[in-house]
C-alpha cells in the first residue's frame, strides 16, 4: 500500500505528462477529447475516498482505481494523437503518388502502428512515468512526419 503522498506524486506526474500531451495537440492542431479530463476527475474522486478510507481493503481498492484512471486517461490521449497522425498519413497516401513518396508515408504509417501496439501492450499501470518514453517517441515521429510532408510539398496541418 502506498502512502497518500506517493499517490499525490503519481497524480502530479500525470498532470505534467497530460500537459505535455495537450501542448502536442495544440502545436499540431489535433482536437483533444474529454476522456483525459473525465479520467482525471474520477482519479481525484478516488483520491478523496482513499484519503478518507480507514480499512486497508478500501485503501487498496481506491489506490487501484486511482492508478487505472490516471493511466487510462493518459493512454487515451496518446492513442488519440496516434490515430490522428495515422489518418493524416493515410489521407496523403494514394496509389498515384511517386514510389518514393509512397514508401516514406508507408514507413511513417508503420511507425505509428508500431507505437500504438507498444502503448497498448504497456501494462505498467502503477507507474505513470512508464509512459514518458512513448510520449518522446510520439513527438519524434510527429516531427519526422512534418518534415516528410514538407519534403513532398504537402501541408501538414491540412
Amino acid at each position: 500500500m502506498e502512502t497518500i503522498e506517493k499517490i499525490a506524486e503519481n497524480i502530479e506526474a500525470n498532470i505534467d505528462l497530460t500537459a505535455q500531451l495537450e501542448m502536442i495537440c495544440r502545436c499540431y492542431k489535433i482536437d483533444l477529447n474529454a476522456s483525459p479530463l473525465y479520467n482525471f476527475r474520477d482519479a481525484l474522486s478516488h483520491y478523496i475516498l482513499r484519503y478518507e478510507a480507514t480499512a486497508d481493503e478500501e485503501k487498496i481498492a481506491q489506490e487501484a482505481s486511482i492508478k487505472e484512471h490516471i493511466f487510462r486517461g493518459t493512454k487515451d490521449i496518446i492513442v488519440l494523437i496516434l490515430n490522428e497522425m495515422k489518418y493524416r498519413v493515410l489521407d496523403v497516401l494514394n496509389p498515384t503518388s511517386r514510389r518514393e513518396q509512397q514508401q516514406d508515408f508507408r514507413r511513417l504509417l508503420h511507425g505509428y502502428k508500431k507505437l500504438e501496439l507498444e502503448i497498448r501492450k504497456n501494462t505498467e499501470s502503477a507507474v505513470i512515468r512508464s509512459l514518458t518514453p512513448f510520449v518522446e517517441a510520439l513527438t519524434n515521429l510527429i516531427e519526422e512526419t512534418k518534415v516528410i510532408f514538407e519534403l513532398h510539398g504537402i501541408d501538414f496541418y491540412a
